[in-house]
């Protein structure tokens, strides 16, 4: 069987090094410090305005944190640090419940590596529909404050939304950030003076622009609810990025990542004054391979998605859609889903935090704290036996069976390809073309 592994390879003998200074510090509004970055010969020294970040991460004593950089002048400073974006606002997550530390990296990694691309990239291909992060080590007011990842935002800037004009909405994004309120069900009135409307907080435009519109998100979760069989069927494609939604319902079934069922999660329209369909992007997945935001292990038949929303309308009422799913999971365990697959992306930072020696500082310094104990080496098998269980589990969910070596292509066994064509998806199937919907357009 062939397989398609990506392999990095890491000989680092020391991590990037993040110096913080503060006076005072709160997990609501920004203090005033300085920020030096430290990459061998390589030292960026600037001022910058500090917070805590995070909700349910405050309770950890390992804090995360959020930093704003500022100029001599005080003024914003954008800065690329490690090949990631020019930005002036980075995030220094701590990972404190994550046993492995890299549970959030491996798999933003592997959703930015597989996931279908949105539908706007061809406008906009510099968007990006996720965030990259580096590893480095942080010291806080000369204190060694251990392994950190140094991260970029889900914002408009990353998205590439349409940018606000004076009095003019383009571009909007919102963040769900509690289990309060329903994804797609169960709608409560929306007010337009509130940047929070049940579990959703109104991220663009800001607070800056001062402009608010929950309209295009409630009518999204709206046509969800209550359209007919018929109106869900002639306008679905036109009004959900179909293809990474179902994306991102494997993603997370696969990682069994329970927190982006619901709560860690952005949704967001490229532009709402033109055809725009809704988008959705996955934010902060520490809950996922085998444990839980507590740091638990998490059950191997565990089922992320009890009551499916919008995934549920889309098997239901689109009669190609559950074809694709199989299919696309199909693809999927050949290559990014393949076992040596998941597990080289865990080798490899394994691996860096072994040669650099960070996993036993890690160990020394924060294991036990907060009832959480680090062993690295145990943490490492512990990954790689719930990755062979939870994927046996999700083959019978998606009724897979691993091709023999001998025909690589005994699943499916009719080769679809999917082609967008005005904004409607369309399936090319041996020698007939489908529409999502299931209508057979041409046959040759």
């Amino acid at each position: 069987m062939l397989v398609w592994v990506v392999i990095y390879t890491y000989s680092q003998t020391s991590l990037p090094v993040v110096r913080l200074q503060y006076t005072d510090i709160s997990n609501d509004t920004f203090s005033y410090g300085t920020f030096e970055f430290i990459d061998g010969d390589d030292t960026v020294s600037l001022n910058c305005e500090i917070r805590h970040r995070g909700s349910s991460a405050t309770r950890y004593t390992k804090k995360s944190y959020a930093v704003k950089l500022l100029d001599d002048n005080n003024q914003k400073n954008d800065t690329s640090f490690l090949g990631m974006r020019s930005d002036n606002y980075w995030i220094l997550d701590a990972m404190a419940v994550d046993k492995a530390r890299m549970r959030n990296r491996v798999a933003m990694d592997l959703w930015l590596d597989f996931s279908t691309k949105p539908y706007y990239q061809n406008m906009e291909p510099k968007m990006c529909n996720g965030y990259k992060g580096k590893f480095v080590e942080v010291y806080v007011n000369e204190s060694y404050n251990g392994l950190y990842c140094l991260m970029e935002r889900v914002d408009r800037k990353q998205l590439k939304l349409k940018k606000a004009k004076t009095n003019a909405i383009n571009g909007v994004l919102y963040k769900s950030v509690s289990w309060a309120g329903g994804f797609f069900d169960d709608l409560s009135p929306y007010d337009n003076t509130s940047y929070m409307w049940m579990r959703y907080e109104y991220k663009y435009p800001d607070e800056e622009v001062g402009l608010i519109t929950w309209k295009p998100l409630y009518d999204a979760m709206d046509f969800v609810a209550t359209a007919s069989a018929d109106e869900f069927l002639k306008e679905a494609d036109l009004r959900y990025d179909i293809p990474v939604f179902m994306d991102y319902y494997l993603f997370t079934t696969v990682l069994s990542a329970l927190d982006n069922c619901g709560k860690n999660l952005y949704l967001s329209f490229y532009n709402i004054n033109q055809e725009s369909k809704l988008l959705i992007t996955p934010w902060d997945i520490d809950h996922s391979f085998g444990r839980m935001y507590n740091a638990q292990e998490e059950p191997i038949d565990r089922l992320c998605w009890s009551s499916k929303g919008m995934f549920q309308r889309f098997e239901d009422d689109l009669p190609q859609y559950s074809y694709l799913l199989l299919e696309r999971y199909a693809s999927l365990r050949k290559t990014f889903f393949d076992i040596s697959n998941l597990k080289q992306r865990f080798a490899n930072y394994f691996t860096l935090f072994k040669q650099t020696g960070v996993d036993r500082r890690e160990e020394e310094r924060w294991s036990g704290v907060d009832n959480i104990e680090l062993n690295f080496s145990d943490e490492e098998e512990y990954i790689y036996s719930w990755l062979e269980e939870r994927l046996a589990y999700t083959d019978s969910l998606f009724n897979y069976t691993m091709p023999s070596s001998l025909d690589d292509n005994m699943y499916p066994s009719v080769h679809t390809t999917k082609v967008v064509v005005d904004n409607h998806i369309l399936i090319l199937r041996g020698d007939k073309m489908f529409t999502l919907q299931g209508q057979i357009i041409r046959k040759n």
